[in-house]
Parts: C-alpha cells; sequence; structure tokens
C-alpha cells in the first residue's frame, strides 16, 4: 500500500478520549464540548460510510485482484529468466518446484492485503467548521520477511541436500510435497508473528450549509495506490 505520510497536525491544548480515537481543539477556537462531541460523531459516521466501509467493501477487492496480476506477472517473468540456465532434464521439475513455491508465498502475502485495516486516529478541529482527520492504516509489514531463510529452513527440515537440489528431476513426489506442507505452515506462521506498519493519511472535512463535506476523493486514492503497487512490482527483483 502507498506510503502517504503528510504529517501531523500539531495542536495544543485540549485532547480527550472519545471512541477509539483522540480529539483535540486548538487552543482559541471558539467551540462547546457538546459541539465537539455531535461534530466528532457525524464526521466519524460520515468517514465510515464514505471512506471506510467503502474500502472494505470495493478498495481491498480492486487492490487485490490488481496486486494478484502483477505478482503472477513478476513471478512468471522471472521464472521464465532462470529458466534459460537450467539444464533441458531439470526444466519442468524445476519450473513446478518454483511455481509451487511463488504460489504458496504469493497466497499468503496477498492475504494479507484483505487484511489491512483502516481507522480513524484523530480528529482535529484548527477551526469551528473546518476539521483534519488522522486515517490510521494497519498492514502487516512484510519488508523484512526473509524467503531465503525461509526455504533454507524447511530444506533443512525435510532433509533434501543442496546436490539433491542440483538434480531436481530426481527428487521424490513425497519429499517434495513434505517440503510444500512445511513451507505452506512457515510461511502461515511468519504472516501471523509479523509486526503491523502503521501509516497516516490527513483529509480535511468542511461544514457547508450545516453538513459535513468530505475533500477527498476515493476514486484518486484507490488509483495511487494501485500504481504504487506497479511501481514496486517494475523495481522488484526476485532474481537477488
Amino acid at each position: 500500500m502507498k506510503k502517504i505520510l503528510l504529517g501531523l497536525f500539531i495542536l495544543g491544548t485540549l485532547g480527550m478520549a472519545q471512541q477509539n480515537y483522540e480529539v483535540f481543539v486548538k487552543s482559541g477556537v471558539k467551540i462547546s464540548q457538546s459541539e465537539v462531541d455531535r461534530d466528532s460523531k457525524e464526521i466519524e459516521n460520515l468517514i465510515n460510510k464514505e471512506i471506510i466501509q467503502r474500502y472494505n467493501r470495493e478498495g481491498k477487492k480492486i487492490i487485490v485482484e490488481k496486486a494478484t496480476e502483477l505478482y503472477k506477472k513478476t513471478i512468471d517473468n522471472s521464472i521464465n529468466k532462470i529458466m534459460e540456465e537450467v539444464p533441458k532434464k531439470q526444466k519442468q521439475a524445476f519450473k513446478a518446484f518454483t511455481q509451487k513455491i511463488s504460489e504458496i508465498m504469493g497466497s499468503n502475502m496477498l492475504n494479507e492485503l484483505n487484511n489491512s485495516e483502516i481507522s480513524i486516529s484523530k480528529v482535529l478541529f484548527p477551526e469551528k467548521n473546518n476539521v483534519k482527520v488522522e486515517l490510521l492504516f494497519k498492514s502487516k509489514n512484510l519488508d523484512d520477511f526473509d524467503t531465503n531463510e525461509i526455504l533454507d529452513e524447511i530444506q533443512q527440515k525435510t532433509g533434501i541436500s543442496d546436490k539433491e537440489f542440483e538434480h531436481i528431476e530426481k527428487i521424490n513426489k513425497a519429499k517434495l510435497d513434505k517440503f510444500y506442507e512445511y513451507l505452506e505452515s512457515r510461511v502461515k506462521e511468519e504472516m501471523k508473528n509479523t509486526d503491523y506498519n502503521e501509516e497516516t493519511l490527513e483529509i480535511e472535512t468542511k461544514k457547508v450549509n450545516g453538513k459535513w463535506k468530505l475533500e477527498f476523493d476515493f476514486n484518486t486514492f484507490i488509483d495511487e495506490t494501485i500504481k504504487y503497487i506497479e511501481n514496486s512490482s517494475n523495481n522488484t527483483d526476485f532474481n537477488e
């Protein structure tokens, strides 16, 4: 997901816990506590409807579909490039092996996109009718996911030697199936234990004719997220 860090709007004085987010009012703004409570709730309902629920209903599906498409394309290109150096008699077995590993890794990593979350972190009143809202994006941090370390660990666990991998076409199916089984379990464990990455996005909302309006375009946000995924895919080298 795109790392959109637009910074925090640092406000003074008043801060009170409300729902699962904090509310801050800039010193000097003439607004009563009851108005703060009422407006915060109205803004929360608006963001839930226009951003959070829509992201969960539409955005995740679009992002996961695009990420899956790009992952498959990138992996296929990488495998085809590697295959040029694989001896002819090993090509079929090697391709099946790398495709299976990529499938296990990819399905688990891409599934984490479905588990990403958006929530309201802060509601900030710099003015009575002009409010800034900080959204918090939480997703698994996969930057430190060491694929090679996991594969080495599974290789040792299954007892498949480097020498055997040099003749992968001769490794029996039972050993390979056990390798895939261990790998699936290990990747799921790693996903479960991986810390969350937290990023923030600040948006504005203004009261117009008595109603709060968001200064936010959902479709643009999704488009920018997809562009980020595309750029990340283009810059990824799976041969390293």
